[in-house]
């Protein structure tokens, strides 16, 4: 690590209270996730692994504020540099564009996270959540990276994509599960999954759908499934009306 970079520097740094003011993620969308509605997690993604490039010079803030003023709940930024031509530049950028939004949406990091490192730059950053995918770690990573965020007031988005990674998700505890439509290992995408999956989830776990969207009415097919709320990336980023993109998504279930 860079001087003063260190995971306990950073600590240190948190101790200081210089991080960003942070907002309950589970409640937010909790809160967005009334009356038939859907929470609308909106993602700033500049490219992926299965489609390529998708808007390769977005300027993140610009996104972050326009999905802000649509109206989502949260915004998801990729900051992951490889696949998704990210930066965590681009969370702190996003985080101080959405600021002055009353209500704020929670602001979530997107990457493959591995270690408390990346949790707490995320803190310092502005995040109010992180993802955790229960595929890419071990039992005992998910429990100490989950019982970590806790640590910092971030409540993370749990990934899974299958009824055993759904159990391990229930047994870690964790209260906003994400279920990923799209196999990592294949690409492939099935809307069904979550449909098949939500069954297992307890009323007080907040279960999000994410991969596979395209347009607004797709979410539909959440209707009666107990889900509260689903991610959006590459349709949002290309999308040309994102606010009504957005509140098409809010309104699916209610058609």
């Amino acid at each position: 690590a860079l001087p003063g970079r260190s995971l306990a520097d950073l600590q240190r740094l948190l101790a200081l209270d210089i991080a960003p003011t942070q907002i309950d993620f589970a409640q937010r969308l909790r809160d967005a996730a009334t009356d038939g509605r859907l929470a609308v997690l909106a993602e700033v993604k500049r490219a992926s692994p299965s489609k390529g490039d998708i808007c390769a010079d977005a300027i993140a803030a610009e996104h972050g504020l326009a999905y802000a003023r649509a109206g989502a709940a949260a915004i998801s930024v990729l900051t992951e540099p490889t696949w998704f031509k990210g930066s965590i530049d681009d969370l702190r950028d996003v985080r101080q564009a959405v600021s002055h939004i009353e209500p704020r949406p929670a602001v979530l990091r997107k990457e493959f996270v591995f270690e408390k490192y990346q949790i707490a730059e995320a803190r310092l950053a502005g995040a109010d959540s992180v993802l955790l995918i229960v595929k890419m770690l071990s039992r005992a990573q998910l429990h100490a990276l989950l019982e970590y965020s806790r640590e910092l007031r971030m409540e993370p988005l749990v990934e899974v994509n299958d009824a055993d990674e759904m159990r391990a998700a229930l047994d870690a505890g964790a209260t906003v599960i994400g279920v990923n439509n799209r196999d990592l290992r294949t690409f492939a995408v099935d809307m069904d999954t979550t449909r098949d999956l939500a069954a297992q989830v307890p009323k007080e776990v907040v279960l999000v759908a994410l991969s596979g969207i395209v347009q607004p009415s797709d979410a539909a097919i959440y209707a009666g499934a107990s889900v509260g709320g689903v991610l959006v990336g590459e349709a949002l980023m290309r999308a040309t009306d994102k606010a009504a993109f957005v509140q098409g998504l809010q309104t699916a279930l209610q058609n």
